[in-house]
């Protein structure tokens, strides 16, 4: 043992990455920052604790989460939503992987010149009556909420892309699509 687990912060932990969220290295939130240092600087540790409940704590190049604790059915409803939405701000951007950021405003300036774009937002539309500026948003919180991207600055509502898009990233990538 590096150190002695602070109960706290083991907590704070699990409280966070329970609702299959990941945690970042690279967020603009110093209280995330500082959850995801104290699980690289513990994992051996935390890994164990989690283990024994039952919950499977993952570590990996600048992000963590929990593998098990969604059930199958949830994850992939979960992946399928994901899926769309990645397909979605990869035609917005190309590159749009670790560090990116990109403004609300961006988003809109460019579905506003690209069909394809305006295609895909209208086909993830909850409510026929969304404005644009509410669809888009809408899929930021989405990933925002799962801890794929994070506010930088709330005036200009800017987001950076988090090191967790790794694992969507990876993910996609094994997969192959047969048409």
């Amino acid at each position: 043992m590096n150190e002695i687990i602070d109960k706290q912060q083991s907590q704070k932990i699990f409280s966070y990455l329970k609702d299959g969220k990941f945690l970042s290295s690279n967020s603009p939130k110093k209280e995330e920052r500082k959850l995801f240092d104290y699980v690289d600087r513990n994992y051996e540790d935390l890994k164990d604790i989690y283990e024994y409940i039952g919950v499977n704590l993952v570590l990996r190049n600048g992000y963590c989460y929990f593998s098990s604790f969604e059930n199958k059915e949830q994850k992939l409803k979960t992946i399928y939503e994901i899926l769309d939405i990645l397909a979605f701000f990869h035609h917005f951007n190309p590159f749009f992987d670790v560090g990116v950021r990109f403004t609300l405003q961006e988003i809109q300036e460019k579905v506003i010149d690209d069909v394809t774009l305006k295609i895909k937002l209208d086909k993830m539309k909850n409510v026929n009556d969304d404005t644009l500026s509410s669809s888009i948003k809408s899929l930021v919180l989405k990933l925002e909420k799962r801890g794929f991207v994070s506010c930088e600055d709330e005036y200009l509502q800017r987001y950076i892309v988090l090191d967790s898009i790794s694992y969507l990233n990876e993910f996609f990538e094994k997969i192959e699509i047969k048409e």
